[in-house]
């Protein structure tokens, strides 16, 4: 490895438009300069729980929790999650407060 090191040398950087930028690798991080969408929401379809409340759970000792609505891409209002409850939310909606992890639906 150390004589493979000493022969290779870093390319050069290359500012190239998007479309032209195909097949090669980055040299520095992507940003945006807001964050989009401007607030944490789910990435699919579950429930919306405080990972406390299922941090222990298990196949043989799930966590039982009360689910307190629904959640839907673009809901104005959104219920506050409480230790012991949950509410279903739908993929793209915003993570209500009290919550900091989605349950996929699958695993339920």
């Amino acid at each position: 490895m150390a004589d493979i090191l000493r022969h290779v040398q870093p390319l050069e950087p290359l500012e190239l438009q998007i479309l032209d930028a195909q097949g090669c690798v980055l040299v520095e991080d992507v940003t945006a300069a807001v964050a989009l969408p401007p607030f944490d929401n789910s990435s699919m379809d579950g429930y919306a729980v405080r990972t406390a409340d299922v941090a222990d759970a298990t196949e043989e000792s799930p966590a039982v929790l009360t689910v307190i609505g629904d959640i839907a891409a673009g809901s104005g209002r959104l219920p506050t999650i409480r230790p012991g409850e949950t509410a279903r939310i739908m993929t793209g909606a915003p993570l209500p407060p009290g919550a900091d992890t989605v349950v996929p639906v699958e695993w339920t």
